[in-house]
């Protein structure tokens, strides 16, 4: 890809990242709602509780951090790899890789690894793709939390923090 298409994509995450670090209320965080009415029947002096329970749409401010386990296991298995690790958000994928010894990481090789992705899955709008040490212990982290199913508000703005200093060209 060239460095003007990478660099847009790069901008137009950030936006939606920073959209997204927005709080919330408490209104916009349930789901679902249950609405009681309680009837009285002036006859016999009874009251009678009727529940219904209403679906409320997700607000946009919801976070959402998935594992793709699949796709990780796709891109593990090119020559080049030693392991992956793929978080998604929307349709946003971020992905770790340690490649095996002696292999270059270059341009060429995360371009690969990016089709790879993307051949996995293809409702992946922007791969994202880091050979950083460091972003492939702290994607391995957040991979951690989201198994033991931790809550995502508690770390996305830490997610967020770290996708910005990996791809700096994203300010």
């Amino acid at each position: 890809m060239s460095k003007i298409l990478q660099l847009s994509m790069v901008v137009l995450l950030m936006g939606s990242l920073a959209a997204c670090g927005t709080s919330k209320t408490s209104n916009e965080t349930a789901t679902n709602e249950t609405v009681k009415e309680k009837t009285t029947n002036n006859a016999n002096g009874t009251v009678k509780e009727e529940g219904t329970t209403t679906e409320k749409t997700p607000t946009k401010n919801e976070h959402k951090l998935e594992l793709a386990d699949d796709v990780a296991d796709k891109i593990a298995e090119m020559k080049e790899v030693e392991k992956a690790n793929v978080i998604v958000t929307d349709k946003n994928a971020y992905v770790a890789v340690t490649l095996k010894k002696g292999v270059n990481g270059d341009k060429t090789v995360e371009d690969k690894i990016a089709d790879q992705a993307r051949a996995a899955n293809a409702d992946f709008k922007n791969v994202y793709v880091s050979l950083n040490p460091d972003f492939v212990k702290e994607m391995n982290q957040y991979g951690e939390k989201i198994r033991a199913n931790e809550p995502v508000e508690g770390f996305f703005e830490e997610f967020s923090n770290t996708v910005k200093r990996v791809f700096p060209d994203a300010h």
